[in-house]
């Protein structure tokens, strides 16, 4: 039978009989709507709390917009609630970029779109940061309990109103992106980001676990619970706003507003429900990350395959598409990660107990992955040589690895998953 699968702008299609296909798995399918301003404009007539407009009026506000790496329907929850800000005394707008590309068309276009927004309902007091963590310009708040240095960006400092537009999904160290990532690592400095990123390396920072969790068993995850305390230091006795949303394919799944902790409990109370999935490990599985931003290069890719290693047993193989249009890593990212990638796995392991440098957790993950499976074949954008060179297989056609299997064993199943990047698998 014909199977799909995402890969950059498109689809690749996979042919793989009846009989050998163990499953698909992607987030499940939900009533959805294509109007995704209008299920957000609902939500903020009616949150959690009082109105965005009333807690605004004659305030200071910042206003936390994820950056270009999210598939969010930016655009959508800008000119939602832009109207709803006329009557502050001033609106900052802040790309949270964390530790990622500031100057990224991406991010450039998500500033227009603020602009626009703030046009057509003649909002005039207001400024646009694309946040830079390698900028002068911050101030250092102090440290959280586990010492990290919460150093902000000055632009986000002492508003009395911060409201945060959070697409929601699994994240495979922080729990779930939500709202406390706007604030670490979205608005952090690189040393502070590197220092919380640091716990990565705890095996309870990973994803279903989060301190907003409704379920109170899942909430010890020390990576998140670090974010949160670093939010709650930044932000001070101001007001939280989150706008919160769950999407597939552009389309609005969900949506919330208002009081941070249950808006985002409610958020991990959904994706449990439709992205969460208890699998039986096979020996071959097909990954996708979910198609451009989430394929954009090997850096982001890799998110899939920690969000869905459970699925495979030990000595397995994995086919991973994954486009790479924007190549390996960004650039800050390349040392740390792709280089240290390069040298045999057990001194990849081995050189991560020391003091750790940010991007190496994603490293470390992926050695270990690698010496665990015993094959990560890739079908990508990237060069043989570059693709090899950090222990993966390159392959120039992915229909070729799907015959090898099955002519290596006509009885082998094979698993799917598809969209990994917002999906948590966990085995039986």
């Amino acid at each position: 039978m014909d199977v799909n699968v995402t890969y950059g702008d498109g689809t690749i299609k996979l042919v793989i009989p009846e009989k050998n296909l163990a499953g698909i798995i992607e987030p499940k399918t939900t009533k959805t709507s294509a109007d995704v301003q209008s299920g957000i404009e609902r939500v903020l007539d009616n949150p959690h709390g009082p109105l965005l407009s009333d807690i605004s009026k004659s305030k200071s506000v910042c206003v936390l917009v994820e950056d270009h790496t999210r598939d969010a329907p930016h655009w959508a929850m800008i000119s939602a609630v832009v109207p709803r800000l006329t009557d502050a005394n001033r609106v900052q707008f802040i790309i949270t970029t964390g530790s990622h590309e500031v100057n990224h068309p991406g991010n450039l276009e998500i500033v227009d779109m603020i602009k626009r927004a703030a046009d057509d309902v003649k909002l005039t007091n207001y400024d646009v940061t694309i946040h830079d963590c390698q900028s002068k310009d911050m101030i250092d708040l102090g440290e959280t309990r586990r010492g990290t240095p919460v150093i902000v960006n000055a632009s986000a400092i002492g508003h009395d109103v911060y409201v945060s537009l959070s697409d929601m999904k699994a994240h495979y160290f922080a729990g779930y992106s939500n709202v406390v990532k706007n604030f670490l690592p979205g608005l952090c400095a690189f040393k502070t980001i590197e220092a919380n990123h640091s716990l990565a390396l705890n095996p309870r920072s990973t994803f279903g676990i989060h301190p907003f969790h409704p379920d109170e068993s899942r909430r010890n995850n020390p990576l998140a619970d670090d974010m949160r305390e670093a939010m709650g230091i930044i932000t001070r006795k101001a007001k939280i706003f989150l706008v919160a949303i769950i999407t597939s394919n552009r389309k609005l799944v969900w949506a919330d507003a208002g009081h941070p902790e249950p808006v985002t409990a409610r958020g991990m109370e959904l994706l449990d429900e439709t992205s969460s999935f208890t699998v039986t490990p096979r020996t071959r599985v097909v990954v996708s990350p979910g198609g451009y931003p989430q394929d954009k290069s090997l850096y982001h890719a890799q998110r899939a395959i920690e969000l869905t290693k459970n699925a495979i047993v030990d000595g397995g193989q994995i086919l991973f598409l994954a486009e790479c249009r924007d190549g390996i890593a960004p650039d800050s990212a390349i040392e740390n990660f792709y280089n240290k990638l390069t040298a045999p796995l057990d001194d990849v392991i081995e050189s991560i107990s020391g003091r750790y440098h940010l991007y190496e957790h994603k490293a470390y993950k992926f050695a270990e992955l690698l010496k665990r499976v015993s094959r990560v074949l890739l079908y990508s954008k990237l060069d043989k040589e570059t693709v090899q060179a950090a222990h993966l297989e390159s392959v120039e056609n992915p229909q070729t690895v799907i015959d090898e299997w099955i002519n290596e064993d006509p009885d082998v199943k094979i698993l799917v998953l598809d969209k990994g990047n917002k999906i948590a698998v966990y085995a039986n």
